[in-house]
């Protein structure tokens, strides 16, 4: 179906019922809505709209009538009208119908208004349970709305540019970048040189505790609290009288109501705490109530029953009333993605939580799972899967209807089974098998089946045993999340969550339907006794196509094999070597469950294996030295990319004939099973370790791709690229070898250019003497001609006629630059990730006998171990209490030596990284980084406060505190303690992608390269939109699209439109990945350029100091991070656009600083940076200053680039003319002062010696001229003299 097709709309007027809303003004609701609907969409579709919508959200209990007919959720509403009246935009007629309300639809509409009047916050989600979500910082960036430019103004300036540019094109000359000054007015020039000097100081020292300090939450209650009633359930009598439930609310006046739930709707009751009276609260019996507790209200509307639980809040509470008001106008103010909750993802577990959250009571917390049951009932995850699978699709609203429901149910069972998960671990669920061993218990709740990642059976025990077992879990997960992208009708998987806690892992499935049923008992006789038992029928739910257990063989079923060949291989480009083999990995299963569809199961096999690395690391290494598995595949990602180059690299081959053709594939069974071989395998294995490795590394070194700010980005692009976390040490290598190398080029080109000066003096002193001869011989003949009274020829008081080909003209050479800026980044967050990875792993290790009162005194002796030994060398691990002594748990006996071999033994073992001691402490000395990445590894939030790692550091901190408060501070045994810390689950669920809303994409960035940019565009904006409806507006999903069009859109010139996609993006990006991100480092970063860009440079600088902030924190300069570099760049511009000079001078002056403490000085960065400094000083008037920045800018130029470089030349000559400014101005202010005296004294005559006219032995002598003054001596300063446009060109670096 063609896009097109998604623009056909449907107007549907919605006449809503007579109910009055007490809200503001207490006007009545909006008896009308009109709305667009995509002519395919369900009535379903409808009722969700109008469930946000303003006016009808709290109408929770409605059915929809058409034509006095009530309609199916089901129906479309192209069946509701005709073409004709499509055509004529004739609307249909719909109106809104209250039902009346029963138990479940009673409770339900109390939940929904519970969440709606903001008992559900913005940082909540189905893991606040475990785990605090990230708050806020967006909003205090305080960014002033986005600038419009008026697009004839900026039309006209880009004309005049270009018109300029070209006429200097014509002229010959070479065009320079001139500085743009920014249309902005003094008050804002004032503030944003205030915020470049903040940053001055960020970049200086920053707080790690201010940073996490993030804003409380958005949306708070506007009552009390509002829960069940102590009277629940209803008394028989009043079940009869039509009584639903009763709830009870205190106001934010503090006054308790009891409320009766009816079917007609909600009123107030006579309860109270002490007496139950659930009949309708009468007018008198309020002035009653009030007068015998001598309290003062306000009249309240009572006798009245209503419909909406809202309406009676606004009723009886001012304060209801003007808290939603107020909390309506702040929200109104700011980016919905900043407040809604996700529907498709979790909010981001930041590893330094800034508050710890109240826990004011609340007693519907304690009813939520009993209300959970009753408003969504038992669920079955599997039968809805499935059954979603099979709606039809062949319409787009179809379509998105399916993938909406298919995204919202993955993610819903994912925080499901991350609550089961936590029972098990709390030992809360009883195992289906309680006597077996805890690794091999098996569990079943909700109808989600629960096993430890464990290798029970053996079936990895060849291997690598439990390690294989696990890597197999997340090698299951990815290749379902491949199946989550396509659209296989046949063939069915089960939807599965990893939860990871504690050093234990725990697989969460959906069970194939009847497979862990009986099929019922029959009695028969034992024949050892006699005696009659009763036995269980066998179950007919077996494994048909693949590995059975039980046989111990591999099965095959035809109907299997043709529904996997047909697509299923083709996507994994998977082949079979005969007929008798199946389609998959001989490890995997099929089977036809009870409901008769073919599910495949333990597909982590799916991908190849990484030979190469199994034949160096695995087989035929010593134990001791192996590598700690053999279940090491190769990523889908790589496969994808080889299987595309091999495309690419074959002639008169598309991709859609390859990919129907089935070519490029490989045996799954190879080199996993004795006997089988691949080639292909090989290849691909190869083709990692030979072409992709090399090639990323050489991203890097070329800027291609991002300096990692990082561990976490660093393995982020690895996996982009299909490169696994185990070649982190060769990525150290390679990087290593790259830089080496640049770094011996750049010595050699040193070399030359050494020897390339030494030319260059020796022909300079030769031309020098030559030109002085021939001076000398004109002189002569010239003095000859004076003698004899002779007039003196025309061509002898003429300049030198000198060849142009005997001087040498500057050159333009390019510097070898050495790539630190883009390599030791890598090489640094390589080692970073390399030993937080370690440390994951040995937590894993010592943390899986635990119970878990006692993993966070293991998390805190471990920490004090690694980074607080300066505070206390010998810290204990703390105490739980009677039942946990942490003496006779293995990790209270590890001592720092202990944990620091442990460290570097993972990492060869792991990573085969060579981790000397000096490296493993130097990056342990970058605390903040470090533990912040152990921390999202492992699962660990520490509270946000003071943590001392020396007693200087606490000492400090105790002196600045007041007076009257320090002699109450207590010194803390040990750096970290376990009550700073909260150990939470991490949580792997399968992605889910949109494939409708990424065929929208595809379709509009091939218009945008062909120039159809208005139409490429709306598809582009379409399928945002998709994926919004799909996977909701907070997904990090969403915020790489929204980045996406804010490039797209920026190159395009649309730099408004540009900022506001971006700044959508870093809203999300902060509540999904976290305010320290790299995704969101990366959004910030773009969104300061395109607000430079703008003209808003407070906003820009605004952003760079938040980015600086984080820099500072984690100690990016540390690893030679560019970032900072970057940024004091862009502040150049910044300052330089507001036409403020000193505090551009100030900026080179802070950069230079950074140049000098990251490389020294010996290096054309700084080289450049100088010659800036002197430019701008020189233009301020500084030419003491000037002088100084210049002479240090040749000096680094002569060395680095050459003598006769142009760079270099125009280096001396601004020296040259800058000390014959300077001495000109000494001069002057000596005849200054000699004239000053002289008006003020007698006529003296002066000393000739000291002040008298210059004489003409004080000139430089001839053969102490360079080659340029002598050209200037002779042929006159008009030769020599630069046309304005050279000036500004040798003068800026």
């Amino acid at each position: 179906m063609s896009s097109t097709e998604a623009n056909i709309n449907i107007k549907v007027n919605i006449k809503l019922p007579n109910v009055h809303a007490h809200h503001g003004k207490k006007a009545p609701t909006q008896e009308k809505l009109s709305l667009q609907f995509n002519k395919d969409s369900k009535v379903q579709t409808v009722l969700d709209v109008l469930a946000v919508a303003k006016q009808t959200k709290f109408l929770t209990n409605i059915q929809l009538k058409h034509n006095d007919i009530v309609l199916n959720d089901e129906q479309v509403l192209a069946e509701l009208t005709s073409e004709k009246a499509v055509e004529k935009d004739i609307p249909v007629d719909i109106s809104v119908e209250l039902k009346p309300y029963s138990y479940r639809e009673s409770l339900r509409h109390s939940v929904i208004v519970r969440d709606l009047i903001g008992f559900s916050s913005e940082t909540e989600d189905s893991l606040s349970e475990f785990a605090i979500s990230t708050g806020s910082k967006y909003e205090s960036l305080n960014l002033s709305e986005i600038r419009q430019k008026d697009p004839e103004a900026e039309k006209k300036r880009k004309e005049e540019e270009e018109a300029a540019k070209k006429q200097e094109t014509e002229k010959g000359e070479e065009t320079e970048k001139k500085g743009h000054f920014l249309d902005v007015t003094d008050e804002e020039k004032e503030a944003t040189a205030k915020m470049v000097r903040e940053i001055f100081k960020s970049q200086k020292e920053s707080s790690l505790k201010q940073f996490f300090t993030t804003s409380s939450a958005l949306i708070t209650p506007c009552v009390r609290s509002l829960n069940l009633s102590q009277y629940n359930p209803v008394p028989a009598l009043y079940k009869t009288k039509g009584h639903l439930l009763y709830l009870q609310v205190v106001t934010l006046e503090g006054e308790s109501l009891h409320i009766t739930a009816t079917p007609a709707g909600f009123y107030v009751n006579k309860s109270s705490n002490s007496k139950f009276d659930p009949s309708l609260k009468t007018k008198t019996d309020e002035d009653s109530d009030n007068k015998s507790h001598g309290r003062k209200h306000e009249p309240h509307q009572v006798e009245t029953t209503f419909y909406s639980l809202f309406d009676l809040l606004a009723a009886h509470s001012k304060n209801f009333t003007s808290h939603i008001e107020k909390l309506d106008s702040k929200l109104a103010t700011m980016e919905n993605a900043s407040y809604v909750k996700p529907q498709t993802a979790y909010l981001h577990k930041p590893w330094l939580i800034s508050n710890v959250p109240s826990n004011s009571g609340d007693y519907s917390k304690l009813q939520q799972d009993y209300v959970n049951n009753i408003v969504n009932l038992e669920r079955n995850f599997n039968d809805e899967f499935q059954a979603i699978k099979d709606l039809p699709t062949d319409a787009i609203a179809s379509r998105i209807e399916s993938e909406r429901l298919l995204a919202k149910l993955i993610h819903e069972f994912s925080g499901v089974a991350a609550s089961g998960a936590m029972l098990i671990v709390q030992n809360s669920m009883v195992a289906m098998n309680p006597d077996a061993d805890e690794s091999e218990q098996i569990f079943l709740k909700d109808n989600i089946f629960y096993s430890y990642v464990t290798d029970v059976i053996g079936t990895y025990s060849d291997k690598g045993g439990d390690d294989a077992a696990r890597a197999a879990s997340n090698q299951d997960l990815l290749t379902i999340s491949i199946l989550n992208r396509i659209n296989l009708k046949d063939v069915r998987y089960l939807l599965t969550t990893i939860v990871d806690f504690g050093g234990k892992r725990l697989l969460a499935q959906t069970p194939v339907p009847g497979l862990l049923g009986t099929m019922g008992s029959e009695v028969v006789k034992d024949e050892a006794s006699g005696e009659e038992i009763l036995k269980d029928l066998e179950n007919d739910i077996v494994v048909s196509y693949g590995y059975d257990e039980t046989s111990k063989q591999v099965v095959k079923d035809e109907t299997f094999d043709k529904i996997l060949g047909d697509e299923f291989s083709k996507v994994f480009h998977l082949k079979k070597e005969n007929e008798n083999d199946v389609w998959f990995s001989s490890q995997s299963k099929g089977i036809v469950g009870f409901d008769k569809r073919h599910y495949i199961l333990d597909l982590a096999s799916t991908y190849p294996v990484d030979i190469n690395f199994i034949r160096e690391n695995y087989e035929n290494v010593d134990a001791e030295s192996r590598y700690p598995h053999r279940q090491t595949l190769l990523r889908p990602e790589l496969v994808e990319k080889w299987w595309n180059q091999k495309v690419e690299d074959e002639k008169d081959l598309t991709m859609e004939d390859a990919w129907k053709e089935g070519k490029f594939t490989y045996n799954p069974d190879a080199y996993q099973i004795d006997g089988i071989e691949d080639k292909t395998i090989d290849e691909i294995s190869d083709y990692l370790n030979n072409d992709v490795i090399t090639g990323v590394i050489n991203d890097f070194a070329e800027g291609n791709v991002t300096a990692p700010y990082t561990g976490s980005h660093l393995v982020d692009t690895l996996h982009r690229n299909g490169i696994n976390t185990r070649y982190l040490g060769k990525i150290i290598k390679v990087a290593q070898a790259k830089l080496d190398e640049q770094e011996k080029k750049h010595d050699d080109r040193l070399e030359e250019i050494k020897v390339s000066n030494a030319e260059h003096e020796a022909w300079e002193a030769a031309y020098l003497e030559k030109i002085q001869k021939m001076i000398k011989e004109r002189q002569d003949k010239i003095n000859k001609y004076v003698q004899e009274g002779k007039d003196v020829p025309k061509e002898l008081s003429e300049g030198l006629k000198l060849d142009d080909n005997e001087i040498r003209k500057a050159t333009k050479s390019d510097p070898v630059i050495v790539g630190k800026d883009e390599l030791l980044p890598v090489i640094g967050m390589a080692y970073i990730e390399i030993i937080s990875r370690s440390l994951k792993h040995i937590f894993r290790f010592y943390a899986k006998e635990l119970p878990v009162a006692a993993i966070s005194s293991m998390v805190a002796y471990f920490f004090n171990l690694l980074f607080g030994s300066t505070y206390n060398t010998s810290p204990d691990a703390e105490n739980i209490d009677e039942f946990y002594a942490v003496s006779s748990y293995a990790f209270s006996s590890v001592t720092r030596d202990i944990l620091i071999k442990s460290i570097i033994k993972e990492a060869k073992l792991r990573f085969r990284a060579d981790l000397s001691l000096e490296t493993l402490e130097k990056y342990i000395s970058y605390k903040n980084l470090m533990i912040k990445e152990i921390s999202t590894k492992f699962g660990i939030q520490l509270i946000n406060k003071n943590y001392f790692f020396s007693k200087d550091e606490f000492e400090t901190y105790k002196q600045s505190q007041d007076k009257k408060i320090r002699s109450k501070i207590t010194e803390p045994v040990a750096t970290f303690s376990k009550d700073d810390m909260v150990i939470i689950p991490i949580v792997k669920s399968s992605n889910y992608n949109s494939i409708l809303s990424e065929e929208f994409w595809g379709q509009g960035t091939a218009l945008v390269a062909e120039d159809k940019k208005e139409d490429g565009l709306t598809l582009m904006a379409q399928s945002i939109a998709i994926l919004e409806d799909v996977k909701g507006v907070v997904h990090s999903d969403v915020a790489e699209k929204y980045l996406s069009m804010a490039t797209i859109y920026s190159r395009l010139g649309l730099v408004s439109e540009a900022i506001a996609f971006c700044r959508k993006a870093c809203v999300i990006y902060e509540r999904t990945n976290g305010i320290d991100s790299f995704e969101l480092l990366r959004a910030l970063n773009n969104l300061a350029l395109l607000e430079l860009s703008n003209e808003s440079p407070l906003n820009a600088a605004s952003i760079y100091k938040r980015i600086i902030e984080i820099s500072t924190i984690f100690e990016l300069n540390e690893f030679h991070h560019p970032i900072t570099a970057s940024i004091f760049n862009n502040l150049e511009q910044v300052a330089l656009g507001t036409s403020n000079m000193k505090l551009t001078v100030e900026v080179l002056t802070n950069l230079a600083e950074i140049i000098v403490n990251l490389d020294g000085k010996d290096n054309v960065a700084y080289g450049f940076t100088e010659s800036r400094l002197g430019n701008l000083c020189a233009s301020t008037k500084e030419y003491n200053a000037a002088l100084e920045h210049i002479v240090h800018a040749e000096n680094v130029f002569t060395k680095e680039l050459g003598s006769n470089d142009h760079f270099t030349v125009s280096a001396k000559q601004w020296i040259n003319g800058l000390t014959n400014l300077l001495n000109d101005l000494r001069q002057q202010k000596i005849l200054k002062q000699d004239q000053d005296a002289a008006d003020n004294s007698p006529v003296i005559p002066h000393s000739k010696k000291s002040h008298g006219k210059k004489q003409p032995a004080a000139n430089p002598k001839l053969a102490e001229k360079s080659v340029d003054e002598l050209l200037d001596f002779i042929e006159g300063d008009d030769h020599k003299k630069p046309s304005k446009n050279q000036k500004k060109k040798n003068g800026k670096k």
